[in-house]
């Protein structure tokens, strides 16, 4: 394993922050699998070398070992959506038909008999999709891996953002450990400042020639409406955070209790604390702590990238303002991948290697 790259595939890769942290880590990634078509293109712009293919109940490991041109995948990881398991749409959406996407992944892992795979995923799926875990972890197990798996902080990996994210690793006969923390307690959390300061000031979107015409840095802010300006100038005087607006700025779904709710919409986040966690709504202060404590306007396309450790210069393809933020917020940081990723080459490195059967000589002397 030494003497080449090892070769991975992306299940269920969106835009592919998952792929570049890989790629940072030295790992070659030959295949991607996607089905959102501004995904597609957004992760094509970024990694047009790798090979993309679509839905992944379509998928066969002989597809995936075609395209790929290859006879051996290395590792296999994958964020299968998590919508149906967040807290977030618990209300909503107790059946979520891409749940059993999971399983998906678990068949092809069982395909293509990775040496290792991984997968992300919210911690709900430890909860509300125990039942589903479950079969994961027995489907693994049958088929030889030994799994470990916890919920981890992301921040603790030097994200610059609070986003705990369950992280499954499982090696083909053999135990791995989950990645060591690198930013281990608050004194060492990366800020949002250190992620943003270096962008100018944004445009806003009515000062753009054209309402269309996007600058593909995506670094453009929302307008907002005088009544959510004045909420934001409160907030950030008084918290952060919607449940100190006086009552005049209170929203009418609001005032039966200053706890109905999400209690961080219309809140601004701390310049020197890692971010909230960085959501589909991440640029829609009606939607999150997204507001800017100083410029009181909310975060732009590329800031929210930037916070996902995207970089300065990913490229950001879609349909609109909309579907940018609902890619960048269901990515994988880059900057955890690129930790978790040479993690794994370290165990692909130092894999136990099979004992050799030892031939007895029974010749007579």
């Amino acid at each position: 394993m030494s003497h080449r790259q090892p070769a991975a595939v992306d299940l269920f890769s969106g835009l592919g922050g998952l792929t570049a942290g890989l790629k940072d880590a030295g790992i070659r990634v030959v295949a991607a699998s996607e089905i959102d078509r501004d995904a597609r293109a957004t992760y094509a712009a970024n990694h047009p070398e790798v090979r993309l293919l679509g839905d992944i109940c379509e998928l066969r490991a002989t597809t995936v070992l075609q395209a790929a041109r290859r006879r051996k995948i290395d590792i296999v990881v994958g964020c299968p959506p998590c919508q149906g398991f967040s807290r977030l749409t618990e209300k909503h959406r107790r059946s979520d038909p891409r749940n059993s996407l999971v399983l998906e992944f678990l068949r092809l892992v069982k395909e293509l008999r990775p040496t290792i795979c991984m997968m992300e995923n919210v911690p709900g799926l430890l909860t509300r999709g125990a039942s589903l875990f479950k079969e994961l972890l027995d489907g693994l197990a049958a088929a030889g891996y030994e799994v470990t798996y916890d919920v981890l902080e992301l921040a603790e990996f030097g994200v610059p953002q609070f986003r705990k994210r369950l992280v499954l690793i499982a090696g083909l006969g053999f135990k791995i450990p989950l990645p060591t923390k690198t930013h281990h307690g608050p004194k060492r959390w990366v800020s949002i400042r250190s992620a943003i300061e270096k962008l100018p000031e944004p445009q806003r979107r009515s000062e753009l020639r054209k309402p269309r015409s996007v600058p593909a840095s995506w670094h453009v802010a929302r307008d907002i409406a005088n009544d959510v300006r004045r909420r934001l100038a409160h907030a950030a005087k008084n918290g952060g955070s919607r449940q100190a607006l006086p009552e005049d700025l209170i929203l009418d779904c609001h005032r039966k209790g200053k706890n109905l709710g999400f209690s961080d919409v219309y809140g601004v986040f701390n310049l020197d604390a890692p971010s909230p966690t960085i959501t589909s709504g991440c640029t829609n202060v009606s939607k999150g702590r997204f507001g800017h404590p100083t410029q009181l306007r909310p975060l732009t396309p590329r800031e929210a990238a930037m916070i996902q450790t995207l970089g300065r210069n990913y490229k950001l393809r879609g349909s609109g303002a909309e579907s940018i933020a609902a890619q960048i917020g269901n990515a994988l940081p880059r900057r955890f991948a690129k930790v978790a990723g040479r993690h794994l080459v370290r165990q692909l490195k130092n894999k136990p290697r099979k004992r050799m059967a030892v031939k007895t000589d029974t010749r007579r002397t």
